[in-house]
């Protein structure tokens, strides 16, 4: 995936620590369907301050967001429009995410915000001052009652554009076409502390999907098969340890998994299962959600009724598992049980609630063991100014290099091993010719299928060029899959559609 020319003059070379300082510091929260009275929490001042205003974006559960450097929010999205830091829709992201879950399903009557947990990411571009890419989910329904994401979407905003208030340069690219689980992006950055490793899961396997985020180029998708199968994906969450060493996901309903795996920066690959767990479905049938403490020694995971907590220091991280918090259905009945949760700039955990409601639940000292965390249920310290259901999609945008590791110092392109860069079959569809724009270091083969295996055409990619085209006038409308081969080993795979 090739970053934008139009860009690259404002691309900087050297990261600093407190480059990505402040990041997190605004939450717009909202649940607000109608009125469009919603507000935000502005943790500026090293402390949770609460906000209302007006504005056009209702919040459902899909919620992305990211400050400037110095605490002064950019831009957000409930997954289907993107508002910039003057809640005024950025020029070219209407419908940055297209799909029947955002498009339609979620639109009834109005278009009040996804419901997919963790759908959107939105990361500073490693290197840029002013390029911002956003990862994102929809979905289509398999039958009446399953949803899925069938790709993962990949748009970038240039806020220099537009006077100052952004502009969208690219527009849902697919970074993968292959049914996914719903939701649960997450990101961690790489042990050079400026390129980021985004991380997504396949629907129905154990498989992980993987892309390495660079100044020039998005690498993968990756894959390995750890952990356990995710086949119901309704809700759940995920999310890496501060300090990147750690992952965890929880997924609910019917399989109530829990798996905690240990993660390579350097690589990008998961070294360890640490916990690979099945939560138990009654009473608490449906597990929510997953966050770490400030040190990342401990991970909290709740259900709708419970809060649990887990040491990763201990010898037996499983065995250590305690319960600190159980719901008290004495304040209301199905409106303040646990929901979403999220590490925020003041070191304190926030929950959501799944009822949609103006109360938060705090971890208050989400670095002490066992019940002396402090979880404070409907804390009155925190009064929002409307009802929410949402936080924030945060990874750790302050992490920086990894001191003593094989890859604590920035990488070149040419150095990080992987033989075909900045690919892009395109159009997709196609009627007369596909381009196939890439960069090798090595001379490679794309190879195009019909679905039943039979090989249909193909066309050298010389390491020498930077695009090939490949007639498909003459082939039958229809699907079909490619894979790239380079020293006869399969590096990369994809589809492509031909219409005539």
């Amino acid at each position: 995936m090739r970053v934008p020319e139009v860009a690259l003059a404002f691309m900087v070379t050297i990261y600093s620590n407190v480059y990505s300082q402040n990041r997190g510091n605004v939450w717009m929260i909202g649940n607000d369907y109608y009125e469009f009275h919603n507000g935000g929490e502005d943790f500026n001042s090293g402390m949770l301050d609460t906000f209302s205003l007006f504005r056009h974006m209702s919040m459902f559960t899909t919620h992305g967001m990211i400050c400037d450097t110095n605490g002064n929010l950019l831009m957000y999205t409930n997954g289907q429009w993107i508002a910039n830091g003057t809640h005024d829709t950025i020029k070219n992201s209407e419908h940055f995410n297209p799909g029947y879950i955002t498009d339609t399903f979620y639109c009834a009557p109005i278009c009040y915000g996804s419901g997919i947990n963790q759908g959107a990411l939105i990361l500073p571009h490693p290197g840029s001052l002013v390029l911002y890419d956003i990862f994102h989910l929809s979905g289509d329904f398999i039958n009446n009652f399953k949803a899925q994401s069938f790709h993962l979407g990949h748009s970038v905003v240039d806020m220099s554009l537009n006077n100052g208030e952004g502009e969208m340069i690219l527009k849902d690219d697919h970074l993968i076409d292959d049914t996914l689980t719903f939701g649960r992006l997450t990101a961690c950055k790489h042990a050079n502390g400026r390129d980021w490793w985004l991380i997504h899961h396949q629907f129905n396997t154990d498989r992980y999907y993987k892309f390495l985020i660079t100044p020039d180029s998005i690498f993968g998708p990756f894959s390995q098969d750890i952990g356990q199968s995710i086949y119901s994906d309704n809700s759940g969450l995920a999310c890496f340890s501060p300090d990147g060493n750690y992952y965890a996901m929880i997924s609910p309903v019917d399989n109530h998994n829990l798996d905690i795996l240990k993660f390579d920066r350097c690589s990008g690959e998961f070294t360890d299962v640490i916990v690979s767990e099945v939560l138990p479905s009654f009473p608490t049938y449906w597990w929510l959600s997953v966050a770490f403490s400030p040190s990342s020694r401990f991970l909290y995971a709740s259900s709708l009724d419970e809060i649990w907590q887990y040491d990763l220091q201990a010898v037996d991280v499983l065995g250590s598992k305690k319960l600190v918090a159980t719901w008290d259905t004495l304040y209301a009945i199905f409106t303040t049980q646990f929901f979403l949760s999220q590490l925020a700039p003041d070191s304190k955990i926030y929950f959501s609630t799944a009822g949609s409601d103006s109360l938060q639940h705090v971890v208050n000292q989400p670095d002490e063991e066992g019940i002396a965390c402090e979880v404070l249920q409907n804390f009155n310290g925190i009064k929002l100014p409307t009802d929410n259901v949402s936080l924030p999609n945060l990874p750790n945008y302050d992490l920086g290099a990894l001191p003593g590791s094989p890859c604590d110092t920035l990488t070149g392109i040419a150095d990080l091993g992987f033989s075909i860069a900045d690919l892009r079959v395109q159009p997709n569809p196609a009627s007369d010719w596909l381009n196939i724009v890439y960069r090798t270091n090595e001379d490679a083969v794309f190879e195009l299928f019909d679905l039943y295996g039979h090989p249909m055409a193909e066309v050298q990619l010389y390491r020498y060029f930077k695009n090939r085209l490949l007639r498909v006038s003459a082939l039958p409308a229809g699907v079909y899959a490619y894979q790239i081969k380079v020293s006869g080993e399969k590096v990369k795979e994809g589809k492509v559609a031909v219409v005539h």
